[in-house]
């Protein structure tokens, strides 16, 4: 076995480190890369609140859509939170009624 110097060990040393993290990096992009994969194939679904939105007719089927989603979401707000979306809600209606009545 060659007796090898400071500078030697230090290259072999550094050598040995480049190479593990080598292996470190590949199994980390390779998990980066699934994760991107998901998150892009997630990001291709409908969603279902858009797509009904979509499918309706007039402004008037829109706007009720829109409407029931605005209340079915207050139902799932926190009770004390609920007051103040309620209240936002009221307005926001009849801002679209206003809308709609004044086409």
């Amino acid at each position: 076995m060659e007796k090898k110097g400071f500078f030697g060990r230090a290259f072999d040393d550094m050598k040995e480190n480049m190479e593990e993290q080598k292996k470190i990096d590949k199994e980390n992009f390779e998990a980066i890369k699934a994760d991107s994969k998901a998150r892009f194939e997630e990001a291709k679904k409908v969603d279902p609140d858009f797509q009904e939105f979509k499918d309706a007719d007039g402004l008037k089927a829109k706007a009720k859509v829109v409407m029931s989603h605005m209340e079915r979401d207050a139902k799932e707000i926190a009770q004390e939170n609920r007051e103040n979306y309620q209240e936002m809600l009221k307005e926001q209606r009849q801002r679209m009624n206003d809308i709609i009545d004044n086409k």
